[in-house]
């Protein structure tokens, strides 16, 4: 995901999102959501019929939604059943006898107040957009709104006939129904968490982009700018076969990629991606945007988060795909700038907020969209890419995907994956950049009086950094020699041996391999 629509790539959320609970006692396996909207209120009405398995007898089912959608009736395996539903929560309580496995009929009313998006776009059209992450699906989907919890879904969307529906998975076919409204169905095979659970209603465009190793490719747009909309999601395709050359299967059955209205710049729903209605413009400046959202299909969508503190899992990978995307199209020199931008990113804000990577005990989810979880997530990428290699990092990648895939893992899991893969201990890498606060800040001096040169490093930083630092000495005749240093103290005064009696000036880290400050 790209943070908010009016900020594409960095900026704070202003919205406050509490943490809702998983239910770990029980484990959704199947939504069935049919959704009924209209052009005359923003009521919805749903009905939905869930699978769930509980882990014992005695255990309830529990299921996230939000007050502001009435509870009609709840059938439990076929059987009227009584409920509570307060505090954001549906709760049933099944008989000693029922077994593990249940199924839930539920139906619901209301006018959401988040999640389903209802309003008009910029050309004045009314549109109807899910906008889950990260856990506002139960504003109106019934569900167990954690990203630990994966389920298939299909979506039954009943709309006036002037929309066109775009859903998860399969399109598996509308009808016309009695009123003249149309009914739309969609089917997703592959478990998802309900933060990428979504359908979009609305007057589109759609095209066509055939297929990239056997997926379904397709643009949906607002029709009043379709031109230049269509030919800004046309560079779809290549993207996705660069992730799939680079990272392996992709797991969803099409990639639809939609211009919508709703809160962020971009959101990587599995397999129906929304981007911002101001993003594509014709100018295909929203490339990187489109590379973040494609590369999350891999990462976030089918190896998720275990839980909202290894955040960095999904979007620290999405950011680092979508620059080696750009690495590879475009070169070196335009990587090195991007990696620039996140450094700078990182240092600025660890100014206003110090803390580590992975931080714990959070009570606002929406906190951890900032540029720790993605720019320093990348950087992390980066450096880990440096100590290992090329090969081996991206080894390490496709590993790590293979094992997790369309289920979740956590920091330690993609520690272990990787080590496991490179044959490297990598635990002293991990509790540098995940654990410790903040980045080496460096102060540094040249000594030249003494019969040898000697480059002299402090770490002035609270946390103290061990780290591979490469410099570039240029002598007097202007040419360039870069020495590697192992920073392992907070203070180091190292020889410098380059066979010439002056240097003329320094600068370190040339090559773009160290996330760092540099103090005078």
């Amino acid at each position: 995901m790209m943070q908010m629509r009016k900020i594409l790539f960095i900026g704070f959320i202003i919205w406050t999102l509490p943490l809702i609970a998983q239910h770990t006692h029980m484990d959704v396996i199947n939504y069935v959501v049919r959704l009924s909207v209209n052009d005359t209120s923003s009521l919805i009405k749903v009905h939905e019929s869930i699978e769930v398995v509980r882990e014992s007898n005695s255990d309830s089912v529990i299921l996230d939604l939000s007050s502001s959608m009435r509870v009609e009736k709840m059938l439990l395996n076929g059987k009227e059943t009584s409920f509570s539903q307060q505090n954001e929560l549906i709760v049933l309580i099944p008989g000693s006898n029922e077994v593990l496995k249940s199924s839930i009929d539920v139906w619901y009313t209301g006018i959401p107040k988040d999640g389903l998006i209802i309003g008009k776009n910029k050309y004045g059209d009314r549109t109807f957009f899910g906008d889950n992450w990260p856990n506002r699906a139960h504003n109106w989907i019934a569900c167990n709104d954690h990203p630990s919890d994966k389920a298939t879904v299909s979506f039954i969307v009943n709309a006036p006939e002037k929309y066109k529906v775009v859903a998860n998975g399969n399109y598996i076919g509308k009808s016309i129904q009695k009123d003249g409204s149309i009914t739309w169905e969609y089917r997703s095979g592959v478990v998802l968490p309900t933060k990428v659970m979504v359908v979009g209603i609305a007057e589109m465009t759609m095209k066509d982009l055939g297929f990239v190793d056997g997926i379904p490719v397709s643009s949906a747009v607002y029709p009043e700018n379709s031109s230049k909309s269509l030919y800004d999601l046309d560079l779809a395709p290549e993207i996705l076969k660069f992730y799939i050359d680079y990272l392996g299967a992709y797991e969803f059955e099409k990639l639809c990629n939609v211009q919508s209205t709703t809160r962020y710049g971009g959101m990587e729903n599995a397999g129906c991606i929304f981007y911002d209605e101001n993003a594509l413009n014709g100018k295909r400046n929203s490339e990187p945007l489109m590379a973040h959202e494609i590369a999350h299909q891999w990462f976030g969508n089918s190896v998720s988060e275990s839980d909202w503190d290894h955040i960095w899992l999904s979007e620290g990978f999405a950011t680092y795909m979508s620059n080696i995307y750009l690495e590879k199209k475009f070169g070196e020199k335009r990587f090195q700038e991007q990696l620039r931008m996140d450094r700078e990113e990182v240092i600025s804000f660890y100014r206003k907020y110090p803390h580590p990577l992975v931080e714990q005990n959070i009570t606002d989810i929406n906190k951890l969209l900032n540029p720790n979880s993605y720019q320093k997530g990348a950087w992390v990428l980066h450096m880990l890419r440096i100590k290992v290699g090329d090969s081996l990092f991206q080894k390490g990648l496709r590993d790590y995907y293979s094992v997790f895939r369309l289920s979740n893992a956590d920091s330690d899991d993609f520690r272990i994956s990787m080590e496991e893969s490179t044959g490297i201990d990598l635990s002293e890498f991990f509790e540098n950049w995940l654990h410790k606060t903040g980045h080496p800040v460096l102060k540094t001096v040249l000594d030249q009086t003494g019969e040898n040169s000697i480059f002299i490093i402090r770490q002035s930083q609270e946390a103290v950094f061990q780290f591979p630092l490469k410099v570039e000495f240029t002598n007097e005749k202007g040419e360039n020699f870069i020495r590697e240093f192992k920073i392992v103290d907070r203070e180091m005064s190292l020889p410098v041996e380059l066979g010439v009696k002056k240097i003329f000036s320094y600068k370190l880290d040339p090559q773009f391999e160290l996330l760092f400050e540099e103090i005078n």
